[in-house]
């Protein structure tokens, strides 16, 4: 996929809501932790556990949502892992475990930047992400998407920005919209972006975010807490998939909505939603201290549809 994020502009409504979420290690508590640790309960080294190109048929694992290979070729990046190797579950005895290491980039995926044929090797990006399978236009449907994230205390998980160049961007799950049997190559990236992200900064703060329109300009930022590590985080979004003005894009997180914004959710009536998780980084030498190995735990996913 091709997120030219990396020419976001500033958004027009900024909107500062804090809750606080979470547990200390493997429940579902409200309690909370300190963004200044390093050190977590959970061990950074990559554990044993299973490729997720090859378990996405994992029940337990992915929840009964279809997942396919998108970006990222690592045999590290993306594991299914089990709690009896200390590793963090919230339901079932499995979690899909995503690990991006300084300088893991998919150079096999090219596209269009401009008119420049590049990948995330030649586009200062690095990520590994996994993009749920696609089944054609999603008009007339109410589509909920649930999970839980959890992400170990690890120091500079994104580093900070050198004040040169685009501001990094790092970001955990995107919503996205696509036009299919009808093209609209002159929307996003040639007809393909975003409608919301999952988003942490090098603050730490953990934020949902939206986009404008079908462009990849930030419509605004909500905070969901400013120190998220080492706890179970819920995160719903609920997305009223309408070519016309009466759908909407809904973000939940601990079952708060935070983000309830009526619009147009796709360019066509034959464009379609897809969910993609994982770690993506843009900007990656804009910063000024050195990426560090990210690790991120998803858990509890489910997704459900609903005709209007």
């Amino acid at each position: 996929m091709k997120n030219p994020i990396t020419r976001l502009l500033s958004g027009s409504l900024i909107l500062v809501l804090l809750i606080a979420c979470g547990d200390g290690g493997g429940g579902k508590s409200d309690s909370g932790s300190s963004n200044s640790a390093a050190k977590s309960s959970i061990s950074l080294s990559t554990p044993g556990g299973t490729p997720c190109t090859s378990s996405f048929g994992d029940s337990d694992a992915f929840g009964n949502i279809r997942f396919q290979y998108s970006t990222g070729t690592t045999p590290w990046g993306c594991l299914v892992v089990d709690q009896t190797s200390s590793q963090p579950t919230v339901s079932g005895t499995k979690s899909v475990r995503i690990e991006v290491r300084p300088g893991d980039c998919d150079s096999s995926q090219t596209f269009l930047s401009g008119t420049a044929v590049v990948s995330d090797c030649t586009s200062d990006q690095s990520r590994y992400e996994i993009r749920q399978v696609s089944g054609g236009s999603t008009a007339g449907q109410i589509i909920t998407y649930e999970y839980y994230v959890y992400i170990p205390a690890q120091a500079n998980f994104q580093p900070p920005w050198s004040k040169s160049g685009p501001t990094p961007l790092t970001v955990l799950t995107q919503i996205n919209w696509q036009c299919g049997a009808s093209a609209c190559p002159s929307l996003g990236s040639n007809g393909y972006g975003s409608l919301a992200y999952l988003v942490i900064d090098s603050s730490g703060t953990l934020y949902f975010q939206t986009q404008q329109d079908f462009s990849w300009v930030p419509n605004g930022k909500v905070a969901i807490d400013a120190s998220p590590f080492d706890k179970w985080i819920k995160v719903k979004f609920v997305i009223k998939s309408s070519s016309s003005g009466d759908g909407y894009v809904q973000a939940y997180a601990n079952d708060k909505l935070l983000i309830n914004e009526a619009r147009v959710t796709l360019p066509n009536p034959y464009a379609y939603i897809s969910l993609k998780l994982g770690i993506y980084n843009s900007s990656i030498s804009a910063v000024s201290k050195p990426w560090s190995t990210q690790v991120i735990y998803y858990d509890a996913l489910s997704t459900s549809v609903q005709n209007f």
